[in-house]
C-alpha cells in the first residue's frame, strides 16, 4: 500500500547539508520535550509510505519510536468529523498528529526557512530549500489548495481531546494511540498542563504536550513569529488552520464537524536504521 497525497519532489538531496545539519544544529535549552533524535538515520516504518512524502521531526512519537509526518494532508481525509478521521488514518497503519508531533514539526519548519535547521525525509535524504518554502507558506498562510475545495491553506484534525479530569481548569488531554477490532479506540489520558486561559495570539514555544507558555508580545499575526490560540475547552477536540491573515491553533473544535478543507496530516514512525 501506497499512501498518496499532493507533495511533490523537488530535486536531488543537497550535497553536504547533513554533516553541516550534525555540525551546526543547536537544541533549545530547557525544553521539557520527549528525547531529541539526531535525524542521522532514516525511519523505517512497518508501512510502506513513500519515503519522501514524509519528514523526520526529531522527537520521538505515540509509540516511543522516532516519528514522521507527511508533508501535506492526505487525500481522501477530508470531509471527515475527528472520529472518522482517526479512523481513515488509523486504518492505513497511520496515526493523527498530537499537538506536540504538530507543533514540534512546525517550528522545525520555520527554524529551517529561516536557515537555522536542515529537515530530511524519513529516508534521511535532505529537504531542499523549494520544498521548505512550499510547506512553510502551507503552514502560515493560505498559500497552497490541498482539496480543491474554496479554502486554501493547511487545514487539520490534531489528535487531542479535552475531557473533564484532574488537570488545569479540571480538564485532562485525551489521546487515540490505537484502535480495536470492533472499531473502538484505544486511548490516553493524562491530566491537561495549560496556562494561558484567554484567546490571543502566542509565541513559537510550546510545552510538553504541544500547547503554548508564552502569550506574544505583538497581538497581530506576524507570520513565522506568532499563531493564534483558542484556549482548551471542555468536550472539545483540536485542531490547526492556516489562512490569510492568520495560522490558528483551535482548542475547542466541535468534534462532530467537517468540511471539505479539513483533512489530517499522517504520522508514521519505526525504529531507525543505518543509511
Amino acid at each position: 500500500m501506497r499512501i498518496k497525497n499532493t507533495h511533490k519532489l523537488f530535486g536531488e538531496p543537497v550535497e553536504g547539508a547533513l554533516e553541516k545539519f550534525l555540525a551546526g544544529a543547536q537544541r533549545d535549552a530547557g525544553n521539557n520535550t520527549p528525547a531529541q533524535q539526531s535525524v542521522q538515520q532514516p525511519v523505517n516504518v512497518n508501512i510502506n509510505i513513500a519515503s519522501r512524502e514524509y519528514i523526520q521531526i526529531g522527537i520521538n512519537g505515540l509509540h516511543g519510536k522516532p516519528v514522521v509526518i507527511s508533508c501535506y494532508e492526505l487525500q481522501g481525509s477530508n470531509k471527515k468529523d475527528y472520529e472518522d478521521a482517526h479512523r481513515f488514518v488509523l486504518q492505513q497503519g497511520l496515526y493523527v498528529p498530537t499537538p506536540l508531533i504538530f507543533s514540534t514539526h512546525f517550528k522545525n519548519v520555520i527554524e529551517a526557512k529561516e536557515g537555522r535547521k536542515q529537515l530530511f525525509y524519513a529516508d534521511v535524504s535532505p529537504v531542499n530549500s523549494a520544498e521548505i518554502d512550499e510547506i512553510y507558506k502551507h503552514l502560515t498562510t493560505n498559500y497552497k489548495n490541498i482539496f480543491g475545495s474554496n479554502d486554501f491553506g493547511a487545514w487539520t484534525w490534531l489528535n487531542a481531546k479535552f475531557v473533564q479530569g484532574s488537570g488545569d481548569k479540571k480538564i485532562d488531554l485525551e489521546t487515540i494511540t490505537g484502535i480495536k477490532s470492533d472499531g473502538t479506540f484505544i486511548i490516553k489520558t493524562e491530566p491537561l498542563e495549560c496556562k494561558i486561559w484567554e484567546n490571543c495570539f502566542v509565541e513559537i514555544d510550546f510545552n510538553r504536550q504541544g500547547l503554548p507558555k508564552v502569550k506574544s508580545a505583538n497581538q497581530s499575526y506576524a507570520q513565522g513569529d506568532n499563531i493564534n490560540f483558542y484556549f482548551p475547552v471542555k468536550d472539545t477536540v483540536a485542531r490547526f488552520y492556516a489562512g490569510s491573515n492568520r495560522a490558528v491553533l483551535y482548542c475547542n473544535r466541535n468534534p462532530l464537524s467537517s468540511s471539505p478543507s479539513l483533512g489530517v496530516f499522517a504520522c508514521a514512525e519505526g525504529a531507525a536504521g543505518k543509511k
